[in-house]
């Protein structure tokens, strides 16, 4: 593959969707078992080790709560820092962005140097790749792929 192409993948319902050069899209759809919690996790990681640092959309539109044991695969990750430099969380319900903002403030909170990329929530799709666009290093500040910038640049 290369690192002009796009593609998505699935685990179980839900989608990851890379969009070259450096953007992904996860859509989640109903609850999340742990096996395609951590898929979607360990991808993301692939994908920011071959393609440098992403920007991240997650549609949670139709996400249905998971449980403590998924959330903990989202807050244990990996070593590595999250190679994502910010994210657009979209369609999320009163319940679900409360839920998901006590899980990104705890990431930022137990593990600052993975957690700190910026973080917001808007109402569709194109508020997200709007927010992004703003978001987006210039070409000078990109590394490359395999390369990641630290978090919070």
């Amino acid at each position: 593959m290369s690192t002009s192409s796009s593609f998505e993948e699935r685990f179980g319902p839900h989608r990851l969707r890379f969009e070259a050069p450096n953007q992904i899209c996860t859509v989640l759809d109903g609850p999340l078992s742990i096996d395609e919690a951590q898929g979607i996790i360990d991808r993301i990681y692939e994908i920011g080790r071959k393609h440098g640092p992403l920007l991240s959309m997650l549609d949670v539109a139709r996400y249905k709560t998971s449980g403590e044991r998924v959330r903990q695969v989202f807050l244990r990750g990996s070593t590595e820092r999250i190679p994502v430099v910010a994210g657009a969380i979209f369609g999320a319900s009163f319940p679900t962005r409360i839920a998901m903002s006590m899980v990104l403030t705890a990431g930022a909170h137990i593990l600052p140097s993975r957690f700190s990329f910026p973080v917001t929530f808007v109402a569709t799709e194109a508020e997200a790749r709007a927010w992004l666009a703003s978001h987006r290093p210039a070409d000078s500040e990109r590394t490359g792929p395999g390369e990641l910038l630290p978090t919070g640049t």
